[in-house]
């Protein structure tokens, strides 16, 4: 019985740790704005204008920002929500190699827009 009551708590402390740690993810990733994704390259002092759009192409884009690093296009694409940027994913083989934090996705093929795209938080 105390083994058996001892695997429960061990159970249970583990099935805690991973839903807590992945709510985290969750929680950070619902933090993340555009604006947040333009200042982190405004930091790195990369030119970026926030009035300059891409053309949004599927249904489910909300908004989005289009900027040049060596003269190679950077798009971010802020979707309505992540479960939208997952739809677009699947649905389009040509974004499937794109990084993606939640709702937004980054198309270019720059190194260092990629890097700092996963740095913010």
């Amino acid at each position: 019985m105390k083994k058996s009551l001892g695997l429960f708590a061990v159970v249970m402390l583990l099935l805690v740790a991973v839903v807590g740690c992945g709510s985290a993810e969750a929680e950070s990733e619902k933090d993340l704005t555009l604006d947040k994704f333009i200042k982190a390259y405004q930091d790195a002092g990369i030119e970026v204008d926030p009035e300059e759009k891409p053309m949004l192409t599927t249904p489910n884009e909300k908004d989005g920002v289009i900027f040049y690093i060596d003269n190679q296009k950077v798009a971010i694409y802020e979707y309505k929500s992540k479960k939208d940027a997952d739809k677009a994913v699947s649905e389009f083989e040509l974004m499937k190699d794109w990084p993606q934090k939640g709702a937004f996705l980054l198309e270019t093929r720059n190194e260092q827009a990629v890097q700092i795209f996963e740095s913010v938080k």
